[in-house]
């Protein structure tokens, strides 16, 4: 039973997915365990890796093999799987469903990551989503991943056909145990032409939790992908998000926050792939620090030759409380084509003491003093979340 606190508020009830396994993915994955022990860890002193201490993590302290995590999603009404939305396991969809086959791996680069080749070789479970061509979905699809043990690897794939609307809404969550926890894992997004997601991403990891989350999504012709995402504790919280523009008058939004306290590391990264002419993208990424936490944030902007027209900005803020915190911001354009609009912001800041000593002549504790300044630093990006269940969902992080 997951813990009703991590839970966001639902108004389709839960079921608990299966965790049966598949004879097709068993073969996918013995493909890709070739590629995962071939490839050294990665080293702190590579580009992708900066500024996160990767170099003493262990991976073979963790059980690689007897990975389970345990998923609730939401119901799916009778006229949604009339009109042939299937929501499943991935299991089941690899054995029942040709299409999830032919897009397993479809836009994840296994020889170019170890965590995602690790996720490639040993998932055990994860979920598959599917909607038809011309379905506007009114309620949310709900998922909660939930791990008990020392590790959880798992595989998702989304697709959204042709002119379809959906809103997917997305929570990780663990109990704590006293050893280090392993959560690992690839999702696999694609919007075909004309369609709209809107992807909501929550993760509110426990002290000892290492995090590896690596999100890849693709945009077909006039299609829409809105990502919104939060980060909350781990002793590592790596996400990663990956948008590929391949058609013409593809968008994205993606908006992100975290905060890190105690000794957390928030690894947050945005690449943006301009692979077609008029495409647009915005990208706000902001950020906390507490205690002796500290963060970094990459963000690419990539615009290849013929991605001409091409609109691309991003922007990251990060607020620190504290000398003990330390953050890293890394904005960064590589610009092939000539005809576009692409800029980048960032900036780092301790806390501004003059404001906190107008709160506290104005009866506040330091304390309170400093929560109200956390919530103001946040709540312009949070009145940017389409949702407002997540609004009061992050709101309420925040304020913890």
């Amino acid at each position: 039973m997951i813990v009703e606190e991590q839970n966001l508020v639902t108004k389709n009830a839960m079921e608990s997915l299966s965790q049966a396994q598949s004879s097709f993915a068993t073969q996918k994955k013995k493909e890709a365990l070739a590629i995962f022990s071939s490839m050294p860890m990665p080293k702190e002193k590579e580009e992708d890796w900066r500024y996160t201490k990767i170099d003493n993590f262990k991976i073979e302290n963790f059980e690689l093999n007897n990975n389970e995590t345990k998923i609730f999603a939401a119901a799916l009404s009778e006229y949604l799987i009339e009109k042939g939305v299937i929501l499943t396991d991935i299991n089941t969809a690899l054995e029942k469903y040709p299409i999830a086959q032919q897009y397993l791996f479809k836009n994840t680069k296994i020889d170019k990551d170890k965590f995602v080749a690790l996720g490639a070789s040993h998932f055990t479970n994860g979920i598959f989503l599917y909607v038809p061509k011309n379905i506007e979905l009114d309620e949310p699809i709900r998922v909660n991943f939930h791990f008990d043990e020392k590790s959880s690897i798992i595989h998702n794939i989304i697709i959204v056909e042709p002119n379809s609307k959906i809103d997917f809404i997305e929570e990780y969550s663990n109990k704590e145990i006293s050893q280090e926890q392993l959560n690992a894992c690839v999702t696999e997004v694609f919007a075909n032409q004309n369609s709209k997601i809107n992807f909501y991403h929550l993760n509110t990891w426990t002290k000892n939790v290492n995090n590896f989350t690596n999100i890849v999504g693709t945009i077909e012709r006039d299609a829409a992908i809105n990502w919104i995402s939060g980060c909350f504790g781990g002793k590592l919280n790596r996400l990663r998000i990956d948008t590929i523009f391949d058609g013409q008058g593809s968008q994205c939004n993606n908006i992100g926050v975290f905060l890190g306290k105690g000794k957390e590391h928030i690894d947050f990264t945005t690449n943006m792939h301009h692979n077609t002419e008029n495409t647009v993208n915005n990208v706000l990424v902001d950020g906390i620090l507490k205690d002796e936490s500290s963060s970094v944030y990459r963000g690419l902007i990539k615009i290849e030759k013929q991605a001409q027209k091409t609109n691309s900005y991003l922007a990251n803020h990060i607020l620190k409380l504290g000398d003990k915190t330390l953050a890293n911001s890394i904005p960064s354009l590589k610009i092939e084509a000539n005809d576009v609009k692409a800029s980048h912001g960032a900036t780092v800041g301790q806390i501004d003491e003059e404001h906190i000593f107008y709160l506290m002549s104005r009866g506040l504790s330091r304390e309170s003093a400093e929560r109200l300044i956390v919530e103001g630093f946040f709540e312009p990006v949070i009145q940017k979340i389409p949702s407002e269940e997540l609004r009061e969902r992050i709101r309420g992080l925040v304020k913890q």
